[in-house]
């Protein structure tokens, strides 16, 4: 991408290391300020209507509302985030992570403009991180209650059946809302995934026609005038040829077995 290329020559120095470890420690302080009855998740959500009420600490407070309802959960949701932006991190730079990230929010500010009933909190833009990761890295595993050793394209493909079912059923407004805050992932990675689609194709293309060569190569050299039987169908069989009067100067193939029986049949005669 030459926009985010040029970004970072101009900008890179404003990229945040470690952004999202920073933002998982805020996530648990906000986890057990809410257990706690302290400061409740309603007061945090992205909601327009608050918001033109002049709560305006909601537009980026809704970044620090975990989707998980207990602490088990909640354990397992923030390890699976600093893994992907650790991987996203290692993969594009600090710098292109932190657009990632921010644009990711900007959007989800943009889709609450379209539902104003709605709190909406973190899940979209972390969900765009997840299948980013996803994206680049998708034989990576993570153990599923910390057992079950899981590839991450597997839960990835589960989210995107998911959001769609979400999208297929949602009203209008929800549809739209939807598509917006998932933006970032279609921005940074709709061309990689077409592509790659098209190399995935062209390569089974491929396949399928060193597959068919690779049979044709395989043709029988020996084939058994009697069964059928060929040195490609049963490598293990012995071919003779038979030159008898019966079968001319050109001779006849037979496997063992039938080579028996013919030669008995001959010699009868």
């Amino acid at each position: 991408m030459n926009w985010l290329d040029k970004l970072e020559a101009r900008y890179g120095r404003w990229g945040m290391e470690g952004l999202m470890r920073h933002i998982c420690l805020l996530m648990l302080v906000v986890f057990l300020l809410d257990y706690y009855n302290l400061l409740p998740y309603h007061m945090l959500y992205l909601n327009r209507t608050a918001i033109m009420h002049g709560q305006i600490w909601r537009l980026f407070t809704f970044l620090l509302i975990p989707a998980s309802p207990d602490a088990f959960r909640l354990f397992f949701e923030l390890s699976i985030l600093v893994m992907c932006a650790d991987g996203l991190e290692s993969h594009w730079g600090t710098f292109k992570l932190t657009v990632y990230y921010l644009i990711g929010a900007l959007l989800c500010i943009i889709a609450s403009l379209f539902m104003p009933d709605i709190q909406l909190g973190s899940y979209f833009i972390y969900l765009s991180l997840f299948l980013g990761f996803a994206t680049i890295s998708p034989n990576s595993e993570i153990l599923f209650m910390a057992l079950i050793p899981i590839k991450i394209k597997y839960m990835a493909m589960l989210s995107v059946v998911v959001m769609v079912c979400q999208i297929i059923l949602a009203p209008i407004h929800m549809k739209i809302a939807i598509v917006i805050a998932i933006g970032n992932y279609l921005l940074f990675f709709a061309g990689a995934a077409f592509s790659g689609a098209k190399r995935n194709y062209y390569q089974s293309i491929r396949s399928a026609e060193f597959s068919k060569a690779c049979t044709k190569s395989n043709d029988y050299r020996h084939k058994c005038s009697v069964c059928g039987k060929t040195d490609v169908s049963d490598p293990n069989t012995l071919f003779r040829y038979c030159t008898c009067a019966q079968c001319g100067n050109n001779g006849v193939a037979f496997c063992d077995e039938h080579l028996k029986q013919h030669k008995s049949t001959t010699s009868g005669n």
